[in-house]
């Protein structure tokens, strides 16, 4: 197999072309890196609760409608997409509580963190985005992913469990999407 068409062969070489630009440009603002990691994180999340909604669950529709089966999709497709999805959603959180420790670039300061949550002066935009962020990760990780596990058949359900799944599921990917909006311009807003 061709290495640029590998997926480990395009993290790779992404990464091998920052270090290359990072070096070439001297470039020594840590803060900065951080902000671009947490970026490229949210890239990856948002982009997948993007496709999700506007992609697979409609195809999943329309798979159904034609009585034909989604299986591959579920078996191959989703539960990889879901294990990216979640894997960014923690990253781009994480990052996100290293930048408000670090934002005024005097070291590791976790009132900055306190401060954002409670909406302190100078801290409300961003606290804003930060309630928002922190309710879609919790929504990735404590109720997509559960509820997913059980219609992907990864945990024991009922029919009864596994509908009431997609219904718990699809509200809170649809609240995910809801919030990526407003969360996006209160996070470039503060930067």
């Amino acid at each position: 197999m061709n290495f640029i068409n590998s997926v480990k062969g395009k993290i790779i070489l992404g990464f091998v072309l920052t270090v290359i630009v990072v070096v070439a440009t001297k470039m020594q603002n840590h803060y900065a890196l951080t902000v671009w990691l947490h970026v490229l994180a949210g890239i990856a999340w948002i982009g997948l609760l993007y496709y999700f909604n506007f992609v697979q669950v409609p195809a999943m529709g329309a798979i159904l409608a034609d009585k034909e089966s989604p299986a591959v999709i579920g078996k191959y497709i989703a539960p990889r997409a879901l294990l990216w999805f979640r894997m960014a959603a923690a990253t781009t959180w994480i990052l996100g509580l290293v930048l408000l420790a670090t934002w005024q670039k005097n070291g590791f300061n976790i009132g900055n963190i306190v401060d954002a949550f409670i909406f302190a002066e100078n801290y409300v935009v961003i606290g804003i985005g930060a309630w928002m962020g922190t309710i879609m990760a919790f929504n990735v990780w404590f109720i997509i992913w559960p509820n997913q596990q059980k219609i992907l058949g990864m945990k024991e359900a009922s029919a009864d469990e596994i509908a009431t799944a997609k219904k718990n599921a699809a509200l809170a990917s649809s609240i995910n999407v809801i919030l990526s909006v407003p969360m996006l311009l209160t996070m470039i807003a503060w930067h």
